[in-house]
């Protein structure tokens, strides 16, 4: 397997997080049902477990 350069972990990154920004953004936009809302938190979740490792990856690479 590939290691990504730190380029490609902050462009990475960068994509998550507005993915996240969106979900919380447009689940206000209409009203929805609670398996909806249910499924925008899971993916939420899902998102943010991937961010935080590639922050844990950024941080132990570059402080080498």
């Amino acid at each position: 397997m590939k290691m990504k350069s730190l380029e490609e972990l902050n462009k990475e990154a960068g994509e998550i997080n507005l993915k996240i920004r969106k979900l919380l953004l447009n689940k206000n936009c209409f009203e929805e049902g609670l398996a909806e809302k249910i499924a925008v938190v899971v993916t939420i979740t899902t998102l943010r477990e991937q961010l935080t490792k590639i922050h844990r990856e950024i941080r132990v690479r570059t402080s080498e």
